[in-house]
């Protein structure tokens, strides 16, 4: 049974997605968490400047 298109599209999308997050994740063993700003949703946690 063919894929619809739609749900094909939006699964390819979804992979990006898991891309970005697989690379950040390497990033963050290589050069250290401290070393790698995480801009995703929610992401950085940190205070409002004054």
């Amino acid at each position: 049974m063919p894929i619809a298109r739609g749900i094909r599209e939006n699964l390819g999308r979804a992979s990006w997605i898991r891309r970005t997050f697989e690379e950040g994740r390497k990033l963050k063993e290589k050069y250290g968490a401290e070393n790698v700003f995480d801009f995703s949703l929610g992401n950085p946690d940190v205070e409002p400047p004054p």
